[in-house]
C-alpha cells in the first residue's frame, strides 16, 4: 500500500496473559509470546466485528515495539500503520489568496 494521502498512526496492543481478558478468554504467557514475535508486517487494519470487518488500513511494519508488565500480566504491542481515509477536521480562523493562514484542528477522524 503507498503511503501518499494515509494517514499515519501508531496503535497500542494489550495482551492479558495468564488471566481472562475482557472476553474471559485466557492466553498464557508463552502463547502470547509467540504470536507477539511471529505477528506479520502489513498486517491489515479493520473496523467492524469478527464477522463483518472491513479493512481501513494495514501495519506498515516500520516500528513493533513489545513491553511486558508481569505484574499486571499485560504485554503491550505497539505498531506503525497507515489508514486508508482519514485525516483532520479543521476550523478555519483565516485564509487570504485562496490559502489557509491560520486554522485550528478540532478533530481527526477516519472515513469509512
Amino acid at each position: 500500500m503507498n503511503e501518499t494521502g494515509c494517514t499515519k498512526v501508531k496503535i497500542t496492543i494489550p495482551f492479558a496473559f495468564n488471566k481472562p481478558n475482557a472476553n474471559g478468554i485466557v492466553f498464557t504467557e508463552e502463547a502470547v509470546e509467540r504470536a507477539v514475535g511471529n505477528m506479520l508486517q502489513n498486517a491489515p487494519i479493520t473496523i467492524g466485528d469478527g464477522m463483518n470487518a472491513k479493512v481501513i488500513g494495514c501495519t506498515t511494519g516500520t516500528s513493533h515495539i513489545v513491553t511486558w508488565d508481569f505484574e499486571n500480566q499485560i504485554c503491550n504491542v505497539t505498531v506503525d500503520g497507515i489508514l486508508m481515509n482519514g485525516g483532520a477536521t479543521i476550523i478555519v480562523n483565516e485564509s487570504e489568496d485562496n490559502q489557509i493562514t491560520d486554522f485550528r484542528i478540532a478533530g481527526i477522524g477516519v472515513s469509512v
